[in-house]
């Protein structure tokens, strides 16, 4: 008698399905407006099987977030070899993120409301720890290139870390601005005026 193999189910990709059908809906109806049940219709799966792997739906954005923020840090490590210099990374790393941060702008608004909720409150140390690491992650990677660019000669002797975290908030608060006011100005143009502005600071 032929019995057959039981499915092999890959969690993690499971899990990705979730999350990028998780985009489309917050996407288009919000995080309050927003049930387990509406990502589970666009994943094309049970309510119960999304919580299998995210124990509400907060926790769930929150890893839709990192797991967006993961995947644009990844796209700039893979375009490295294209930018032979560390100026030309900083330049491509504040021009991708803008446009990155605009295309997920309904994303990065919940985001942003989250954040404040959370910072506000100690009632969510793992929700406030994963924000962390995102920052983390991201100084590390911008760190790393302003480190090689001061050995290499191109950029002055200065803290590396420092510099990064001030690339970082500058980048967010200009996103805060844009996000309460479109009209206020163009991101194309401050995103040429920020990297003008990081290059003269720390280029030779």
């Amino acid at each position: 008698m032929c019995t057959m193999a039981p499915r092999v189910v890959d969690k993690e990709e499971k899990k990705k399905k979730i999350l990028k059908a998780a985009i489309e809906v917050f996407s288009q109806k919000g995080f309050f407006r927003t049930t387990i049940a509406d990502i589970a219709h666009a994943a094309g799966i049970g309510k119960g099987t999304v919580y299998e792997y995210f124990r509400n739906k907060e926790t769930l954005f929150i890893e839709l977030f990192a797991f967006l923020i993961e995947d644009h840090l990844q796209y700039l490590s893979g375009k490295r070899e294209s930018f032979l210099t560390a100026e030309q990374r900083i330049e491509n790393i504040i021009t991708e993120t803008f446009r990155y941060f605009k295309q997920m702008e309904n994303i990065y608004y919940i985001f942003l409301d989250l954040k404040i909720q959370h910072l506000k409150t100690s009632g969510a140390p793992y929700h406030q720890e994963q924000f962390a690491r995102l920052y983390r992650e991201f100084r590390r990677e911008l760190a790393a290139i302003i480190k090689e660019g001061s050995r290499k000669g191109s950029f002055r002797k200065v803290d590396p870390d420092q510099i990064a975290t001030l690339i970082i908030a500058t980048m967010e608060g200009i996103m805060n601005q844009w996000i309460a006011d479109h009209d206020a100005f163009s991101l194309e143009h401050i995103s040429s005026a920020v990297r003008d502005m990081i290059m003269n600071f720390i280029s030779i």
